[in-house]
């Protein structure tokens, strides 16, 4: 199919999607925040069930990834269990959306612990950046700061849909935090740190060099992120506080996290960014399917890197 026939089918399926996409947000909006907690739970395993069947290509990706993380030391049985958990806790992600959307503050404070330890240093150190990534429930970790009281400024994405983006900007800014959008964040963000702020911010999403990304070893291959977080450390003095929002079986979340990390003297943004992506990697191998192990983490093959030790789905960086 030709590059323009492909550009006019995409944006008619957008606008196909878009309504049904509207029409299922506001039934989870009206439907969702009624249930219990533990019926919040047993759908997400329901419907986490249905997409991961449904999801071929996801279902791949996942096993390639898994296979980059731990090789051949993982069992069949142990792999379909890790991918099973993941589609799982994608799904109370995406159900969680919602059933926080009512009595927000009362329900975070019921079902968020965030570790004394994390909690103190934390609110002590003004600014500090905090750093997660697609592990758990990113967006409660969220929530946690903001149910903490802190000027917590988010960086995140623009969805698909302006209107899909403004329904979880919604649910994200309910306890006070502040939003900003990815790009042309750095500026923004050191005026915020610079005021006392704190900023949390994702990094284990590919970044391409041309967008301020550089190549660092992820979990035994290379792979393009952000230094985003190194160079706002660098100008400010924020020190990096690293934090998985953990879902635990009873549908409560635990919030725990490392000591504080600064740029050494001699490290430059590519180094310090190393020993951030180092930290991510050892808490998503620890719990695998807490992380969105269906996403293509290693889309792109470094520059000179051997392409046979890439998953299936990466291509050559442009």
């Amino acid at each position: 199919m030709k590059p323009g026939r492909q550009r006019f089918w995409k944006r008619v399926r957008r606008r196909l999607r878009e309504p049904l996409v509207l029409g299922g947000l506001a039934a989870g909006s009206a439907l969702v925040p009624r249930l219990s907690r533990r019926a919040v739970i047993r759908l997400s395993g329901c419907l986490g069930a249905l997409v991961r069947a449904a999801d071929i290509t996801g279902r791949r990706v996942a096993r390639a990834n898994l296979g980059v993380l731990f090789g051949p030391r993982l069992s069949p049985r142990r792999r379909r269990l890790l991918v099973a958990g993941a589609y799982r806790q994608a799904a109370l992600v995406a159900l969680d959306g919602f059933w926080f959307g009512r009595d927000t503050r009362a329900r975070v404070g019921r079902w968020l612990t965030i570790a004394p330890a994390l909690r103190e240093a934390v609110a002590a150190a003004r600014p500090a950046l905090v750093v997660t990534a697609h592990y758990g429930n990113w967006e409660m970790t969220m929530l946690g700061g903001g149910y903490m009281g802190l000027p917590l400024v988010g960086v995140v994405k623009p969805q698909w849909s302006a209107k899909v983006t403004e329904r979880l900007n919604r649910l994200r800014c309910a306890l006070g935090v502040r939003v900003v959008f990815a790009e042309g964040a750095l500026r923004v963000l050191l005026r915020e740190l610079r005021a006392g702020s704190v900023a949390g911010l994702l990094i284990d999403q590919h970044t391409p060099e041309e967008q301020g990304g550089v190549w660092v070893d992820f979990g035994g291959l290379p792979a393009a992120v952000s230094k985003g977080v190194a160079v706002l450390a660098r100008h400010t003095g924020a020190p990096v506080y690293l934090a998985f929002c953990r879902a635990r079986r009873d549908g409560r979340f635990l919030v725990s996290g490392s000591e504080a990390l600064r740029p050494r003297p001699d490290e430059d943004d590519a180094a310090f960014t190393q020993r951030i992506a180092n930290g991510i990697v050892r808490a998503i191998r620890r719990h695998p399917s807490q992380w969105m192990v269906m996403y293509k983490r290693w889309e792109a093959i470094a520059p000179g890197a051997d392409p046979g030790r890439y998953p299936f789905y990466a291509r050559p960086s442009p």
